[in-house]
């Protein structure tokens, strides 16, 4: 199993600073709903692991995704969830095999979507931040079971259809999309917003931001932008340079403030 942990694994300054630059063009792609109502300081993070499934005996779950796929996404998440008042730190990325293949391929036409949940190694899995598995092929483009933030899967092949103002790839607007259910939030029929099926649309309403704040405040892995810049310093303090970088990077993205101008110094010099 490879362990890919936050974005500077690519090493030295320039890259870590472009990071820093990708965060605000982000910012300024998907500028914040109700930025003025929603400051930087009332920002949620929450810990997140990218599972990139590999599957030697199940072609439907051979994920074809690289690392720096995965953080692309994560950026382009991160900027959709921007206006919500919500991002997501990068805990990790795994490439790793997936569990139960010769099961999961054997079930044949008997096979469901919720069998998806078999197939996620045991010792990756964990309760305390939100996960998303990337494989190669099921029926929808991605799905939530049970409206857990532990068992998110999206399928590396996903489409969607265009429209106005809409996202320019499907995989992050798929992976938000199942993280909003994750977040209590349902189906909608306008089809320019981030719960339409199908659609490469990304706005959310007011109503839709407030469920998905009080969802994302009643895990108690979240994290206030303060606490999470002290995790982050501590990290780099004790010489954990991996977790630091993966608050930082988050907390760059903030739409300014203190706290995001701390961090986007510590990464310069990490």
């Amino acid at each position: 199993m490879q362990i890919f942990n936050c974005k500077f694994q690519i090493g030295g300054r320039v890259p870590q600073l472009a990071s820093v630059a990708a965060l605000v063009a982000l910012a300024c792609v998907f500028p914040a709903a109700g930025q003025d109502a929603i400051t930087a300081d009332e920002f949620r993070l929450l810990p997140l692991r990218i599972h990139l499934l590999r599957a030697k005996q199940a072609p439907e779950l051979n994920c074809k995704l690289q690392e720096t796929d995965a953080r692309r996404i994560l950026g382009k998440v991160n900027g959709i969830w921007r206006q919500a008042g919500i991002q997501f730190y990068e805990e990790s990325v795994r490439a790793e095999e997936a569990a139960a293949q010769e099961f999961f391929t054997g079930l044949g036409a008997n096979r469901t979507e919720a069998h998806l949940r078999l197939v996620r190694p045991p010792a990756s899995r964990s309760d305390q931040m939100v996960h998303l598995y990337y494989i190669a092929e099921m029926a929808p483009n991605g799905i939530c079971l049970q409206s857990s933030p532990e068992l998110l899967f999206i399928k590396d092949t996903a489409r969607l259809n265009p429209v106005p103002g809409g996202i320019d790839e499907p995989l992050p607007r798929v992976s938000a999309h199942e993280i909003g259910h994750a977040l209590n939030l349902e189906h909608r029929q306008n089809n320019t917003n981030l719960m339409a099926s199908g659609t490469t649309g990304t706005s959310l309403n007011e109503a839709e931001t407030s469920i998905a704040r009080k969802a994302a405040d009643g895990f108690p892995w979240h994290l206030s932008p303060a606490d999470a810049l002290s995790r982050a310093n501590h990290f780099r303090d004790e010489k954990q340079a991996v977790p630091a970088r993966g608050l930082y990077t988050a907390l760059a993205g903030l739409p300014g403030g203190d706290i995001a101008k701390a961090a986007r110094e510590a990464l310069a010099k990490l």
